[in-house]
């Protein structure tokens, strides 16, 4: 009965589950996590845990093993004799063999008392170690969800760490940007710092040098500073004084405060009375005016050029008069009989120009008929006279001007700015308006405006009822300074028509006209005054037969002649003019032109320019007697412009 229920506990215990099955499938139903590499100590300690369940089971289930096949052994083992070994019983001793079966049991069931007991204790065992294995489990599942939830804290803090990384790592090469640049600005600073350093040390040089020269500079002084101290004294003693001397002169001051006072009551009185003798000056120079004639004749007899010096024959020229005022010329004449005789021809005019008279002198003649512009009246001045006898010189001067050899024109407009500003000082405001034109063949050209619309544009002439000419649609010019003149005069010297002929290299093919419009106010009395200032020159006259002009040359030619031939007309018209008789003005443009400066709404001065070479002494002849002719008209009496302040 022992043996058979010690079989059946070893047969039980082979069919139980051993421990290590049961830890193996309690991994199985555990999910482990897959471990990454910065939690590789949680990982390693949680397999470590295991091996040991699983080394403890293992040795449980070895000892159960041991036992059982110790047991097994020693049933199976035939009996042995402790001293001699096991003893064979004969066939027959039954009895023997009985009683060794019986010792045998004795001590299996011995040892199987004492194998149960051991398998009590191992069995005890066993549970304890189960226990500890189901603890182990538990605990190793515990462990691994916290190691799940380790491994998804920690991934998430990796995660942060990375973004707060790359956010720091962006930050420092931000930062590494902004400081190389920084070091750039640093560095160019240094380089400044470097210059500046250099340059402060040859200040520094340049000031220890002067410093040294100035302590030499203070010893000089120191030496004489008692000089001055002394001198100090004595200008003290000075003021002192002159303190004494101050109330005095303060007293005197006051005195001539009130003394200033009256003056100045007085200088009121004395420019209120200046203001009257202006408008007397005024009257009274232009009665002057008036009394040497409305029309006025200067002959002025142009210089030799070097070109005629050498073989040129000069004419019989005689001057004369106590005030320069005769011209003499002679010839000599052959008669039928060849008897030679002298021919002379006196010509008496309001003044005669010698060759050897500057411009300057021309000028200081007719400067009281440009003040008469100023004072209000309508002024003109031309020349005239054949080709190459000097008009164009006289009223401008040459190309290359300069101060001496200024013509007509701008010592004119220099005389009226002169003159305005020394108005300003009675109360006279002066406004000035250019504008040059010229006649060419009989048609009006603006010699101020675009170069591209010369002859494009009509221009007509008008004469108001107030004895103002107007000629329309040309260009006028504000002449706020001297200077302005100059360029007007260069521009239109460039657009005015001049060709060559026989007679002059560069001869003038049209009459110019500049004309100057003056505008006066005074402020005090409220006057205004309007005055136009005429200065033409004539396009030379010349012979057909003798100015060897063909074509277009031709042409300008004969509408010159009849324009001077017209002009002719005119002043022979109002030398013998009666009433009532027809002035033919409009026979040519340049004498409607003139018809207020010859009709007697205005001051006319003639310049007649005649040539000293024996060759042109017939068209010197005739320039003089045409001359002549016109001083002798009689004319009206010029008119002052005033224009009334209330109109």
């Amino acid at each position: 009965m022992t043996a058979e229920k010690s079989g059946q506990m070893i047969q039980k215990r082979k069919a139980e589950p051993q421990p290590r099955d049961t830890a193996r499938n309690a991994r199985l139903k555990v999910e482990r996590p897959k471990a990454k590499a910065p939690i590789v100590r949680s990982t390693v300690a949680s397999r470590a845990s295991s091996a040991s369940i699983r080394r403890t089971h293992s040795s449980v289930s070895s000892s159960a093993s041991a036992s059982t096949s110790t047991s097994i052994t020693a049933k199976s083992s035939p009996a042995k004799d402790p001293a001699t070994g096991p003893k064979k019983r004969q066939s027959w001793d039954m009895r023997g063999k009985i009683n060794d079966m019986e010792e045998l049991l004795e001590k299996d069931q011995s040892k199987i008392g004492e194998e149960e007991h051991l398998m009590q204790d191992l069995q005890s065992t066993v549970t304890n170690k189960e226990s500890q294995a189901h603890e182990a489990i538990q605990r190793v599942a515990e462990l691994e969800v916290d190691f799940k939830l380790t491994v998804q804290k920690q991934s998430q803090e990796i995660e942060g760490l990375k973004m707060s990384h790359k956010a720091q790592s962006q930050e420092l090469e931000n930062e590494n940007q902004r400081n190389k640049k920084r070091m750039v600005e640093l560095e160019e600073e240094f380089r400044t710092i470097q210059d500046s350093k250099v340059k402060a040390e040859n200040e520094l040089q340049n000031e220890l040098a002067e410093k040294a020269t100035l302590r030499a500079t203070i010893a000089q002084n120191s030496a004489s500073f008692a000089e001055v101290e002394a001198e100090l004294r004595i200008l003290k003693q000075k003021l002192e004084r002159s303190d004494g001397t101050l109330f005095e002169r303060e007293k005197a001051i006051e005195k001539l405060k009130e003394q200033l006072t009256l003056t100045k009551g007085k200088t009121y009185e004395t420019e209120t009375r200046l203001l009257e003798e202006e408008t007397t000056r005024r009257r009274l120079h232009n009665t002057i005016q008036e009394l040497k004639g409305n029309i006025r004749v200067f002959c002025r007899v142009r210089p030799l050029l070097d070109s005629e010096r050498a073989q040129t024959k000069l004419a019989s020229m005689q001057f004369y008069g106590a005030n320069a005022e005769s011209l003499e010329l002679s010839e000599e004449v052959s008669s039928t009989l060849g008897k030679i005789t002298t021919k002379s021809y006196p010509f008496t005019f309001d003044k005669v120009f010698s060759p050897a008279s500057s411009q300057q002198e021309c000028f200081d003649e007719i400067s009281q008929l440009v003040q008469s512009a100023l004072d209000g009246y309508n002024v003109c001045i031309f020349a005239y006279g054949q080709t190459g006898s000097g008009k164009t010189y006289t009223m401008e001067g040459p190309p290359a001007r300069n101060k001496e050899s200024a013509g007509m024109i701008p010592r004119a407009t220099q005389q009226i700015y002169d003159v305005a500003q020394k108005l300003n000082d009675r109360n006279w405001n002066y406004t000035m308006e250019g504008q040059f034109m010229e006649i060419y063949n009989e048609t009006i050209h603006d010699l101020l405006g675009d170069a591209s619309e010369y002859g494009k544009i009509k221009h007509e002439i008008r004469h108001e009822k107030n004895g103002n000419t107007t000629v329309l649609d040309m260009t006028t010019v504000m002449l706020d300074s001297p200077a302005k003149v100059i360029t007007m005069l260069k521009k239109a010297s460039q657009n005015r028509a001049t060709g060559a002929t026989n007679m002059n290299e560069r001869s003038s093919r049209s009459h110019s006209v500049f004309k100057l419009r003056l505008s006066g106010y005074n402020s005090t009395t409220k006057e205004q005054c309007e005055g136009v200032l005429n200065l033409i020159d004539l396009a030379g006259s010349e012979r057909l037969s003798m100015s060897g002009s063909t074509g277009d040359r031709l042409r300008e030619t004969q509408a010159i002649n009849k324009s001077l031939s017209c002009l002719g007309d005119v002043i022979h018209a109002l030398v013998n003019n009666r009433e009532g008789r027809h002035i033919p003005y409009r026979n040519s443009k340049l004498t409607y032109l003139l018809q207020n400066s010859l009709g007697g709404n205005s001051k006319t001065l003639m310049f007649v320019n005649v040539s000293p070479l024996s060759e042109h002494f017939n068209e010197t002849l005739c320039s003089l007697r045409f001359a002549t002719k016109v001083n002798s008209c009689q004319i009206g009496t010029a008119k002052k412009i005033v224009v009334n302040p209330h109109s």
